[in-house]
């Protein structure tokens, strides 16, 4: 069994070595988080097409992402590519300032000529 001085000792080099240690971690975060940002913003100039619709590319490299999670992120973000531009494709006649404000429910014009079935 171990005394109560001992579980403090042990306590104490534990929270030594875990304050010791941030400094790094932070360091290392913060190096990472430029080299994301870099990556990002050499990928949008590449791609000046991909600035307006960033929810668009956001979706797709998180799905490519989850798909590959080994993968380096530079080539997820070019894996993405041939995905964004198809959907930046389909979504580039949607319409969304003028939506229709009442929904027609008149069917007066659809045929039931076949037992009801649409």
């Amino acid at each position: 069994m171990l005394t109560q001085e001992e579980k403090e000792e042990i306590i104490a080099a534990a929270v030594e070595r875990t304050l010791l240690a941030i400094p790094d971690v932070i360091g290392n975060l913060m190096a990472n988080h430029a080299m994301l940002h870099k990556l990002n913003s050499q990928f949008y100039k590449d791609h000046p097409e991909f600035a307006k619709r960033k929810d668009i590319v956001q979706a797709v490299v998180e799905a490519v992402e989850g798909k590959n999670p080994l993968m380096k992120y530079e080539d997820i973000l070019q894996k993405s590519v041939p995905e964004i531009e198809r959907r930046l494709l389909i979504s580039k006649d949607v319409n969304v300032d003028s939506v229709v404000k009442e929904i027609p429910r008149n069917f007066s014009s659809v045929d039931v000529s076949q037992n009801g079935v649409l």
